[in-house]
């Protein structure tokens, strides 16, 4: 008599799948819980260390300079001027246009030096 074939189990996958799997699905925060939990269980078979810095909290860091500008003017600007300035890009403070140039190069070189550009919203206009 022939015996009838055992399914086999499917294998679990790994806790670096599963969190693979998590990501893509746009379940982010599952991933991170996952991850903190094999990170508990002190699962360190697998190297999860990728994952720890993919899912870590963002961080904002401050350059220097002003926080929290009110660009409404800027944006007012290139609402008014699209057109006159379209394929260029632009230095604005308040409203005002600093200078424009073809790249960004030469807006940058423009700006050096003025104590103002360090707060310019830079824009290349499409």
């Amino acid at each position: 008599m022939a015996q009838a074939l055992r399914k086999m189990a499917p294998e679990t996958p790994s806790y670096r799948e599963r969190i693979r799997e998590l990501v893509e699905a746009d379940q982010v925060k599952a991933a991170r819980d996952l991850l903190a939990e094999a990170l508990e269980r002190g699962d360190h078979g697998e190297d999860l260390s990728h994952w720890q810095r993919v899912l870590a909290p963002a961080k904002t860091l401050a350059i220097g300079g002003e926080l929290d500008l009110d660009r409404t003017l800027d944006f007012r600007w290139l609402d008014e001027n699209e057109e006159t300035y379209r394929g260029r890009w632009v230095a604005l403070v308040g409203g005002e246009l600093l200078t424009y140039a073809e790249t960004l190069d030469e807006v940058l070189a423009a700006l050096k030096g003025n104590p103002r550009g360090k707060r310019a919203l830079l824009h290349r206009i499409y």
